[in-house]
């Protein structure tokens, strides 16, 4: 009977070895670019792309930190006016700049309300500044450490070509 068992086993490794190589086969190989003719049949040269330019964009690792305080109670209007005066004294470093990633903290007694707190605080964001905040993705959370009202900001900015990380 264990005999059996293993065959089993045998037959599941087996599968899983052949789905392996089969994937590795299917692997696409680099293709050799073909050159451009002119109008006279002759190869034409192309421009090769910039250093900058082979250089994918992402969300830089480095974030721009804010900590500012805010009336927990206060609500719509009154929040993306407590926000955007906030954000206005970093008003310099969020220009011409788009957010990937905003992590916020937010503190309020309890962890439900300082998480609450914190996405009313990136939705006011998004609000007060859309040219930065529109589309960032953003993550909630709650500060045991710090006096009610308190919002920490880690804002991790998208890069483009050359720009530094």
């Amino acid at each position: 009977m264990p005999l059996i068992a293993l065959a089993g086993w045998l037959f599941a490794d087996l599968l899983l070895g052949l789905t392996i190589i089969m994937l590795g086969a299917q692997a696409a190989s680099p293709a050799s670019p073909k050159p451009s003719l002119g109008r006279t049949g002759s190869p034409v040269a192309s421009p090769s792309p910039s250093g900058c330019a082979a250089r994918m964009a992402g969300v830089g690792s480095k974030p721009l930190k804010l900590s500012f305080q805010v009336d927990p109670s206060a609500g719509g209007r009154r929040l993306v006016t407590l926000v955007k005066t906030a954000l206005r004294t970093h008003k310099r470093r969020l220009a011409g700049r788009h957010a990937g990633m905003v992590l916020t903290f937010g503190a309020n007694g309890a962890a439900g309300n300082g998480v609450h707190l914190a996405g009313r605080v990136n939705e006011a964001a998004r609000r007060a500044y859309p040219g930065v905040f529109k589309a960032a993705a953003t993550r909630n959370f709650h500060d045991l450490a710090a006096p009610s009202g308190s919002i920490s900001m880690e804002i991790y900015f998208v890069t483009e070509g050359c720009a530094d990380k």
